[in-house]
This record gives C-alpha cells, structure tokens and sequence, in this order.
C-alpha cells in the first residue's frame, strides 16, 4: 500500500493496520505492532509491540530473533515511510542486545532513516523498555529501494 497524501502518523497509522489485518496469518501481524510517535524532521518513528507468551525463550524473556524480527519491521517501515518507494527487503542486518527484555508487558522499538540512495537505504533503530527507556538492544541494517509497480 503506497499513500502519497495526508501526515506521516496517518501513514504509518494505516500501514500498520493493513499489517495486522489484511496480513492477519502472517509473521508481522503475529508482532502486532502500534504506531506510538514520529518525528518528520529525524525521519524516526516508535512502535510498541507486545511481548507475547509465543515469544519468550527458556529463559523467560523475549526471545533474541523476536526482537530482531521486530527491529528489522520497524526499520524496513521507517524506510518504506520516508522513501515513499515499496516496502524495501533487508540485504544486511547487525543486532547488538544489551539487556534481556521481560516476558510482560511491551516493547518500544524507535527506528530512524539514516539515508537513503536510488538502491541502498541504511536505518538505526534501538529496542527500549517501556518504562526507564533504557535500550535492551540496537540495529543497523541495509536495505534494497525498489521502485514500487505501478
């Protein structure tokens, strides 16, 4: 789905809705994400995903390729929004945990457009703990910008 009018929340508000319903049996709905805030001018957007009792390892917390699925979604989003081009497939990832995240609650996952060329978009994007913020883990990845099919 490519809209060109209206605000960039109002995007991503539709976005993730079509996500979650129209894509209803597959991974990204499983996530389940909601749009929290964005910011036009760092090009940064924050979503919240629950840390459902499907996601959490042997050790009781958020399993480490749930949060990277969930990064790599925030980050593929943020470019897709700001680029206005097709949703763009991930050509290389690196995730950095520093804390385990806890089986209840939430995730915030705050993604940002570093740049973006005619093939090659790079996104930063850091999972916090709701409540003191602090970052359980961060990501840079690139991604392919394809023109969208008319």
């Amino acid at each position: 789905m490519i809209m060109t009018e209206g605000t960039t929340a109002e995007w991503l508000k539709q976005e993730l809705a079509f996500i979650c319903s129209a894509r209803a049996g597959e991974l990204n709905a499983k996530l389940a994400p909601s749009f929290v805030s964005c910011d036009e001018e760092a090009r940064e957007a924050t979503f919240r995903f629950p840390v459902g009792e499907w996601a959490i390892n042997g050790l009781g917390t958020l399993h480490g390729g749930i949060t990277y699925t969930m990064m790599d979604l925030a980050m593929s989003i943020v470019i897709y929004c700001y680029t206005r081009k097709s949703i763009p497939p991930t050509i290389t990832m690196t995730v950095n945990y520093q804390r385990p995240v806890p089986r209840d609650g939430d995730i915030l996952i705050r993604a940002r457009l570093q740049s973006a060329g005619k093939r090659n978009a790079t996104a930063y994007c850091e999972a916090l703990l709701p409540e003191s913020r602090k970052i359980a883990a961060s990501a840079i990845g690139t991604y392919a910008v394809i023109e969208p099919r008319e």
